[in-house]
């Protein structure tokens, strides 16, 4: 009796065991749900239509910096009027030079006087009637070198109007080389994006793989779709900011803001000396800036002198002829030579008040030469800095790329075998992506850090441009 109980317990189990078997053989496969999911499909470029007719010397491949730089001189309006501005300075020049130099002066008329006769008849005064032609030569002898003064302060003037001519061309360089390369670093964000783009899709197939096999989540697909999506709206951004960018630098250069422009892989040349004492001695002696200022303190020098003698005595000589006459061409000739003295005693405080605003401009010139000097040295060194601190960004973003690169391919391979989850080949992509970003924005910057350090010494804004190894 004792002995039957275990065996009929274990026929029990044993029966219980081959149904439960027999059960797991034919039962059916759960199908895997499929999440609920709206796809977005990929949008094309959008396209900006160009103008009728594009320059003539616009270059029909890549455009470079250097490119984009002679275009700008030749067509924006700011160096046409800085040119209007040398040619007036120059004008002013002849102007102040006329009063040394001699004069002539040629007149000629006809006078008829009629007087009455005690006896009521008319008669011709015959010496005031006739004909008159004269003509008279000025020249200035001597004024104190009041004339002198004011040709060398016209003279510093267009020293100054053409240092501004030069200061407008190279910032109009700089505005033109950074436009140029935050364009061409929207088109390389571009580039990232779409990269993005290709690996999420990528994400979403290898997910959708793994929900149908049966081995993955439908919050894993959810999840690849959302950074599809994502990516997909990045990228319209991205295309949209290119768009912007192009039109601006169109605009810079004082073309139709539509022309269409490719920008060239190209890259700010290394400056040379790389020593901050060098460079700031370079821009002491080559920044437009320490022209015009020397010069403006100049032209104030030479505007004090002419202002203490604008009412000193001036020797003036004259040579006059005159031909007289009642018929025409007049006969009686006159000859005259005369030498005077033109001398404004009391001015009533006009000169006075000439020197004084003389010399305070004198100051202001000077306190302005000092600022300059400063602006300059401070430029250049914030330029400095700039660059290395660029210069050491770029060797920190290639890193980024290489280690995010791994990170994510390591990542993908074992979400592959089944030993990883989906959040961190996510994770690693977002990484990637702002690894990417980084670079790119760090190319920018270096390009954009020497040319602004180029800018600030004063370096020959028109080189060439070297291209990107």
């Amino acid at each position: 009796m004792h002995k039957a109980a275990p065996m009929a317990w274990r026929v029990m189990l044993t029966s219980a065991g081959l149904v439960l078997g027999l059960g797991i053989a034919f039962a059916q496969p759960t199908p895997p749900v499929s999440p609920k999911i709206q796809e977005v499909p990929l949008p094309p470029p959008i396209e900006l239509a160009g103008p009728a007719s594009l320059p003539p010397d616009l270059p029909t491949r890549p455009l470079t910096a250097q490119e984009a730089a002679a275009l700008a001189l030749h067509y924006h309006p700011a160096i046409s009027t800085a040119g209007a501005g040398v040619s007036e300075a120059e004008a002013r020049v002849q102007e102040a030079g006329a009063g040394l130099q001699p004069s002539l002066t040629v007149s000629g008329g006809y006078t008829h006087v009629d007087t009455d006769s005690p006896g009521g008849a008319s008669s011709a005064l015959g010496g005031a009637a006739g004909y008159q032609v004269s003509a008279t030569l000025r020249q200035l002898v001597y004024d104190f070198d009041h004339g002198r003064d004011l040709v060398r302060q016209a003279m510093a003037q267009e020293r100054w109007a053409n240092a501004t001519l030069t200061k407008v061309q190279a910032d109009l360089v700089l505005q033109v080389k950074l436009a140029f390369y935050y364009y061409l670093q929207n088109v390389r964000m571009v580039r990232v994006s779409e990269a993005t783009v290709r690996n999420q899709q990528e994400h979403l197939a290898l997910a959708q793989a793994r929900l149908k096999s049966g081995l993955g989540l439908p919050y894993d697909v959810v999840r690849a779709e959302t950074a599809y999506v994502e990516a997909v709206y990045g990228l319209t951004v991205a295309r949209n900011n290119t768009f912007l960018a192009r039109v601006n630098l169109a605009e810079l250069l004082g073309i139709d803001p539509r022309t269409p422009l490719e920008p060239a892989e190209t890259g700010e040349p290394v400056l040379s000396p790389d020593d901050l004492t060098q460079l700031v001695e370079q821009a002491l002696e080559q920044r437009p800036e320490m022209i015009q200022a020397p010069a403006s303190v100049e032209a104030a020098t030479y505007a004090v002198r002419a202002a203490r003698t604008s009412n000193s005595p001036a020797l003036v000589g004259s040579l006059g002829a005159q031909r007289r006459g009642e018929g025409f061409p007049p006969h009686r000739d006159t000859v005259s030579i005369g030498l005077a003295v033109e001398w404004s005693a009391y001015d009533s405080g006009l000169t006075a008040g000439r020197i004084k605003e003389a010399q305070a401009n004198l100051q202001a010139a000077q306190a302005y030469l000092a600022s300059v000097r400063l602006a300059v040295i401070s430029e250049v060194s914030q330029a400095y800095l700039n660059l290395k601190a660029a210069e050491q960004g770029v060797v920190t973003a290639d890193a980024q790329v290489t280690n995010a690169q791994e990170a994510l391919r390591l990542a993908e391979g074992r979400y592959r075998a089944g030993v990883g989850v989906f959040l961190d080949v996510l994770d690693a992509q977002t990484a990637l992506d702002t690894a990417s970003t980084n670079r790119v924005n760090a190319l920018s910057s270096l390009d954009q850090a020497r040319a602004a350090l180029s800018h600030a010494v004063g370096e020959d804004w028109m080189r060439p441009v070297a291209s990107e190894d």
